[in-house]
């Protein structure tokens, strides 16, 4: 299929023109959202049961897993992270499942790295997208590659962080779309 016929939006483009992309776009930004504000247990949500998630050298496999892996990445409160997604591609592999190739670029200032620099990383994620019975997009498999990172100097001192994290509603909510 040549692009010009492809479905396109500013973040995202499928294959298949009447593959409807609003979902596994709300996936990612779900996932964003719950690792920045610093929810493990729904990053976890964002995985099918036996869902792979492999960010580097490390794999593992289902929801527990996952959680588990942030509770640890997460246990100092100073630890903050903001994710960029673009260039995102989908292919179609059936009505409730699709393979995904996206650019990820994330901001990080993790303590335990530095305490006076931010990293940027720049990487990509593939996987495959799985609509579950109940409608939402998951990860059935999620692989980050890291291209490159930098590190940028802070120009503020970063305070301890004494409140929680701000809480928002629920993750976004696909509609079932109806096809003409």
């Amino acid at each position: 299929m040549s692009s010009d016929t492809a479905d396109v939006s500013p973040i995202a483009g499928s294959t298949d023109p009447g593959f409807e992309t609003n979902g596994v776009n709300l996936l990612l930004l779900n996932f964003s959202e719950a690792v920045d504000r610093r929810r493990p247990q729904e990053v976890a949500e964002q995985f099918t049961a036996d869902g792979l998630f492999k960010p580097g050298d490390t794999a593992m496999h289902g929801p527990a897993a996952v959680e588990a892996f942030y509770r640890d990445r997460l246990r100092d409160p100073r630890r903050t992270t903001r994710h960029l997604w673009s260039n995102l591609r989908v292919a179609p592999l059936a009505d409730d499942a699709a393979d995904i190739r996206v650019v990820l670029s994330n901001y990080a200032f993790d303590p335990a790295v530095s305490e006076t620099e931010v990293q940027l990383r720049v990487g990509n994620v593939s996987g495959v997208c799985a609509k579950g019975p109940d409608g939402r997009w998951r990860f059935a498999e999620h692989v980050y590659e890291r291209l490159f990172a930098v590190r940028l100097p802070l120009s503020d001192p970063q305070p301890l962080q004494t409140k929680p994290p701000l809480q928002t509603g629920p993750p976004l909510q696909t509609k079932p779309q109806e096809r003409p």
